[in-house]
């Protein structure tokens, strides 16, 4: 019912998803809520099996202190230090010297993608980085204006009572989001930014999930890491499929775009 193949959001990565995932496992219905999301809404997990494997948590505090273990390792009594719940949250490149911390929950048959991280990619030198910044960048309409104060101020009214005025309060912050949600799909409409991502699939032969989450390399100062062992080239002309350069050395697929 929920299910999308592409799934945006303004700085979602770094507030949305927390907050979505904490909530929804407070009250107990992060299983349907995945099973509604995902292209296999037929696969069985539990609550522990999705945190553990879906959602890329991120080390910062959590939005209820206490209620997600956020360390990388947990010492538990008997057995020693336990990974935590979560797989670590990936750092996106946005330059030399910035990187984007990426929160959000994984499922088949979506890539969550986070606007603001896509447009600091696409403007690394911008001094703001506002969802209303973009627009009027962009010479789309504004987003719907709605103060922070405001916005509590309405959510402890429903809270309190179901009335006449605090359902149309709540139609107008139901309004406020869907234009939101609705601005940041014309973002990526207008730059073309999720095209680009598919060309660099398509011919580095990846996920458009890797295009988007990995495409950018960041180098590493030391350490071992997992891989494989690279065979040398044979000599000769390959005109079977298309064929390109990568830099390996610094591992910037985003050469082929140039």
């Amino acid at each position: 019912m929920f299910s999308r193949y592409i799934q945006l959001g303004f700085n979602d990565s770094g507030y949305d998803w927390p907050f979505i995932v904490e909530k929804a496992t407070k009250l107990n219905v992060l299983k349907w809520m995945v099973q509604q999301m995902s292209a296999n809404p037929h696969k069985k997990a539990d609550a522990e099996s999705i945190l553990t494997w879906n959602y890329f948590s991120g080390k910062g505090e959590p939005l209820t202190n206490g209620f997600f273990r956020r360390d990388q390792y947990v010492k538990k009594e008997d057995r020693g230090p336990k990974k935590a719940l979560g797989r670590k949250s990936i750092n996106i490149k946005i330059n030399s010297s910035l990187t984007s911390e990426s929160s959000f929950l994984k499922l088949l048959g979506c890539v969550p993608i986070d606007v603001c991280t896509s447009f600091l990619q696409l403007h690394p030198r911008s001094e703001k980085w506002s969802l209303r910044y973009f627009l009027e960048k962009y010479g789309l309409d504004d987003k719907a204006d709605m103060p922070i104060s405001k916005l509590w101020k309405y959510y402890l009214e429903a809270k309190d009572r179901a009335s006449d005025s605090s359902k149309k309060h709540m139609h107008e912050i139901a309004n406020y989001c869907v234009i939101d949600a609705l601005r940041c799909q014309e973002l990526m409409v207008k730059s073309n930014v999720i095209n680009d991502y598919r060309e660099v699939a398509s011919i580095a032969h990846i996920s458009l999930f890797d295009s988007y989450y990995y495409a950018i390399g960041t180098k590493k100062a030391s350490g071992k890491f997992p891989g494989a062992y690279v065979f040398l080239p044979e000599k000769g002309l390959e005109n079977k499929r298309p064929v390109t350069g990568l830099d390996f050395a610094s591992l910037y697929p985003s050469i082929i775009i140039n």
